[in-house]
Formats: structure tokens, sequence, C-alpha cells
């Protein structure tokens, strides 16, 4: 897999590490089951941008934790992924990578829940924020890796039954 699927991956796995859909008012955790899909642009440094595509299944599990897992690919490869997410007092947000190996993704991604936006920072991503917007999850990333800086943007939406 090439520097650019790797980067672009793991910019959106971690965004997925915050779950599916929420009011734009409030992020509810608990409401955001079931499966989605969308498209969106990823760029690297100055390089062009390129699209990248995502499935994501979310589904609660018996510890109260919120379990999203999917499979996201780009022009040079795809790759998996599975976080476990809780919800803590205050909204703060922990999001445990369950793969082994851990992949593309920090071990852990950690943030905060205010104003029906949610933000995550991990080691290599400076920033990430989800929100709600005319019914679908629209994720903004921000790599954090200082030489050679990235962003993604992807719009989700309720995959059909």
């Amino acid at each position: 897999m090439t520097a650019a699927t790797r980067l672009s991956l793991a910019m959106l796995l971690s965004t997925l590490a915050a779950g599916g859909a929420w009011a734009e008012a409030s992020l509810d955790l608990a409401t955001i089951g079931g499966d989605w899909q969308g498209a969106g642009s990823y760029a690297r440094g100055t390089d062009e941008p390129g699209r990248i595509r995502c499935k994501i299944s979310i589904s609660d599990t018996a510890r109260g934790t919120t379990l999203v897992e999917g499979r996201c690919a780009t022009a040079e490869g795809s790759d998996v992924f599975g976080l476990e997410v809780s919800e803590g007092e205050n909204g703060q947000i922990s999001a445990q990578n369950r793969m082994d190996p851990p992949g593309n993704l920090p071990v852990l991604l950690e943030g905060t829940l205010a104003d029906g936006i949610l933000v995550l920072q991990g080691e290599g991503i400076a920033a990430l924020e989800m929100r709600l917007e005319d019914d679908a999850l629209t994720l903004a990333i921000v790599s954090g890796a200082e030489a050679r800086p990235g962003r993604m943007d992807v719009r989700l939406t309720r995959a059909a039954p």
C-alpha cells in the first residue's frame, strides 16, 4: 500500500472512531447504529487530491461502547479497520483501535464532544471534526505529520437496506 493510501486511510479511520450520525445540535453515540457509505477526497502535501470511498458498520456492544468497523479504498488500495468508542463524562470520547496489528491508526484516539461537534486527536492526527449536515455525516481530518501534512473530507449517508 502506498504512503498516500496509508495517510488517507489513517485519517479516515481515525474519523470513524467517532461513529456515525447525529443531530446538528447534539451528538448521541447511542443512536448512530447502522450502515453508512460515502465518498470524498484526500490530499497529501502539495499532491493532487485523490478520491476515497468508505463503507462503515456501527453497532452497540454489550459493554456499553460503540463498535465501528469498515473498509475504505483509494485508487492505490484499501484497508479495513475496527474501533471501539466509549463516551465518558463531560463529553470525553475515547476510541480504542481493535485491530491486531493496529495498522494505520493510533492505538488510542481521545477528544471531546461539545456543541454537537466531535473533535478527536491521536498520534499522527492533528484534528478531526465531525457533524451532521443535511442528514449526512461530514468529516474533516488534518494529519499531524509535519513533514507532509494532509487533509481529508468525506461525506457519508445511511446505506440503503
